[in-house]
């Protein structure tokens, strides 16, 4: 479970302790999880989204390979 803390000083503005909270919730990644989890994923569409970003990364890698002249 993911536990976001963040220690404010006494005379700390509300909105620098909100900001700090913000950024604290976004480095520990709870939202991308919880909007993961909103709706139930079949498993076979979980490994197809997992193919899919594999295959993104892969493209990804062998443009940039191509583009700096690196041969695999």
């Amino acid at each position: 479970m993911f536990l976001a803390t963040v220690n404010i000083k006494e005379n700390d503005n509300i909105e620098i302790a909100i900001k700090k909270f913000r950024k604290e919730v976004e480095k520990e990644g709870i939202l991308k999880v919880l909007k993961d989890k909103q709706f139930y994923k079949k498993p076979s569409l979980e490994k197809k989204i997992a193919k899919e970003k594999s295959e993104k990364r892969l493209k990804r890698k062998m443009r940039k390979e191509k583009r700096l002249g690196i041969k695999t």
